[in-house]
């Protein structure tokens, strides 16, 4: 349901919440090695999400990437919905264009609410409630 680039985005964000600060900058390559994502990959979603201001980062001797007590206030659904370019989860899993309520596919309404109900998840879920989660790396 979700792309690997919402995956690592997410897995990436994690570590940041739990490891890093203003004074404690995390550069891309130790991000990539500890979240075991490709670094060049890992780089180009940690520049869009910093454009879009749901990541800092500081070029240079001791720079790197953190996160803002602000930007700790986004939800997990927006950074998923940022990396995607749409929100994944109001398209069809059987990924036809036309499904809707009014239109639906044969399994649209056996899943429509759990679909429904994880999108209040992400929703719901703040990058900052992510500090102190385990990680399996």
């Amino acid at each position: 349901m979700l792309s690997n680039s919402s995956k690592y985005a997410v897995k990436a964000l994690v570590h940041l919440v739990n490891h890093s600060s203003e004074n404690n900058k995390i550069l891309v390559k130790n991000l990539a090695k500890v979240t075991e994502v490709p670094q060049p990959y890992l780089s180009k979603i940690l520049q869009q999400l910093t454009a879009k201001d749901y990541l800092s980062s500081i070029k240079g001797r001791n720079g790197g990437y953190f996160i803002t007590k602000a930007q700790g206030e986004n939800s997990v659904l927006d950074i998923i919905v940022e990396i995607e370019g749409k929100d994944q989860l109001h398209l069809c899993i059987l990924s036809f264009e036309h499904c809707d309520s009014q239109n639906p596919c044969s399994i649209h309404h056996l899943i429509a609410s759990q679909k429904d109900a994880l999108r209040k998840s992400f929703k719901t879920i703040k990058l900052k409630d992510l500090a102190n989660e385990k990680m399996f790396y």
